[in-house]
């Protein structure tokens, strides 16, 4: 969030936050006010100076950019509590359905919605993967730390693992028992389709723990200023940026520092673990 709000400030994306937020209708000018003064000053106050004949503009933008935080912390708590409530109540909810409903009816059900059910892991796995292998600003990739490339090899995999349990559930759905030796195949499709979720479970279990575990270490990353300036230049969708051609003598984005960095490389394996947790809800349900 700090990173967002310190880079992104000056974006469209960011004028609903300004406009409540700057001091004084200074929306759309002082509190624009980019980082390091941009790549035509050589700090915030030369801007300032230069644009509007004063020096107010970086103490307005803080401020804003603070009571901007604030409030954005306190809608995704809020958030949070509600997306728990929400959880209690639907776990609640199917509870008491399946003591409604009778066994044999559940278990049809579950039976014939398990490739269904399976679908958004899958995408979700292959989504994950695929940002973590291929991303050049990913905690996985070659400029930030191989040593955990296997976390978006592991998604890949676990995305193969569920479908093929999504085709193992179609197929125990779809067949039919007509004399026992399509009972002996569907015995076997069951015993298949759950060793393969537990092997996916195994699998989604070692991204969470993985993910936690360098999340904690992510600070020993070791980034140098090459490796840093070329990331910060991929992240920054803000132009916030200067001299990521490399034309120049200096360095590249020197605006963003290697701890903002590493904030964007923490959430991205917080995101990792947060969605290894919801696959991993998915995997075990699918096994009840």
């Amino acid at each position: 969030t700090d990173v967002w709000v310190k880079h992104w400030w000056a974006t469209p994306s960011m004028d609903w936050f300004r406009d409540h937020f700057c001091y004084n209708n200074t929306a759309h000018t002082k509190c624009t006010v980019p980082v390091g003064g941009g790549a035509d000053y050589n700090d915030e106050t030369e801007w300032c100076k230069a644009l509007y004949n004063a020096t107010d503009c970086r103490p307005i933008r803080d401020e804003a950019q603070e009571e901007t935080r604030a409030a954005y912390y306190l809608f995704m708590t809020a958030n949070g509590v509600l997306g728990l409530v929400l959880i209690l109540l639907l776990f609640l909810a199917l509870t008491l359905l399946e003591g409604i409903i009778t066994p044999p009816i559940v278990q049809s059900s579950k039976q014939t919605n398990v490739p269904l059910w399976l679908t958004l892991p899958i995408i979700g796995c292959l989504a994950g993967g695929s940002v973590l292998l291929f991303s050049p600003s990913t905690a996985t990739g070659e400029e930030s730390n191989g040593q955990i490339f296997w976390i978006g090899v592991t998604y890949m995999t676990s995305a193969g693992t569920f479908f093929i349990a999504a085709l193992l559930g179609w197929f125990i759905s779809a067949f039919s028992v007509l004399n026992n030796r399509d009972k002996r195949h569907k015995e076997i499709a069951i015993l298949s389709f759950i060793l393969t979720m537990v092997l996916t479970v195994l699998s989604v279990a070692a991204i969470f723990s993985a993910s936690l575990i360098y999340l904690a270490n992510i600070v020993d990353v070791g980034l140098d200023d090459q490796i840093r300036g070329t990331i910060a230049c991929y992240l920054d969708t803000a132009n916030s940026c200067t001299n990521c051609d490399g034309e120049g003598d200096g360095k590249k984005c020197p605006e963003w520092t290697t701890d903002e960095l590493v904030k964007v490389l923490q959430t991205q394996l917080k995101q990792s673990a947060t969605l290894a947790a919801i696959l991993s809800i998915y995997a075990i349900s699918a096994l009840r």
